[in-house]
């Protein structure tokens, strides 16, 4: 069973919401779209900057999630489901809107992230931005290749575990490993070495 401590604090209240919502209530769907629009909005530009595209992703999303509610599965990890499904409607738009591949320049919106409990890596992630040094560290991780961007964005901006990840991206969990371990491999030969002491 996979360990979902790091996940949002709300999302106990996010699951209520969610039986809400499943049952029609659109005042709970209205506070999940509110709850979740920009972690989802933040999580797609990792891989287009086109706004638009993002927005109209979500709103397809949203618009699919209101008009299927009765037959969607219940889940306690709605910020997980989402972050799932809203990623694979994503990449089928992007596919089919466009034959280029996904650009490895693209940007990724680093916020400060809590530091309770964290590890070495994730204290030093949490200092690097903390000691305004933000931009150095997203021109850093703009040079992983692009998977190992989307793990660390969901791993350190998510707080998702890496039985999560698994589970967002489709793959196995020791992949989602071997990815971090190179991420962090990598970052420690592009970033100044004083953040590793």
């Amino acid at each position: 069973m996979a360990n979902y401590q790091s996940i949002p604090a709300d999302e106990q209240l996010m699951a209520q919401l969610w039986i809400r919502f499943k049952s029609g209530d659109e005042r709970a769907f209205d506070q999940l779209v509110q709850a979740r629009y920009r972690v989802l909005f933040n999580y797609a530009t990792r891989f287009t900057k086109d706004r638009d595209l993002i927005k109209d992703c979500l709103q397809d999303l949203f618009l699919e999630l209101w008009n299927r509610r009765a037959v969607i599965v219940e889940t306690p990890y709605v910020t997980i489901y989402l972050i799932k499904a809203f990623r694979n409607n994503l990449f089928r738009r992007i596919r089919r809107d466009s034959a280029r591949p996904l650009s490895t320049d693209e940007t990724l919106e680093w916020e400060t992230i809590a530091t309770e409990e964290l590890t070495a890596d994730h204290k030093w992630i949490a200092d690097e931005m903390l000691v305004s040094t933000e931009q150095s560290l997203r021109r850093a991780v703009d040079q992983l290749p692009k998977r190992q961007q989307e793990v660390v964005f969901l791993k350190f901006y998510e707080g998702l575990t890496n039985d999560d990840i698994a589970q967002v991206m489709d793959i196995e969990k020791q992949t989602v490993a071997n990815f971090l371990y190179r991420a962090m491999a990598q970052l420690r030969t592009i970033l100044p070495v004083r953040l590793f002491s």
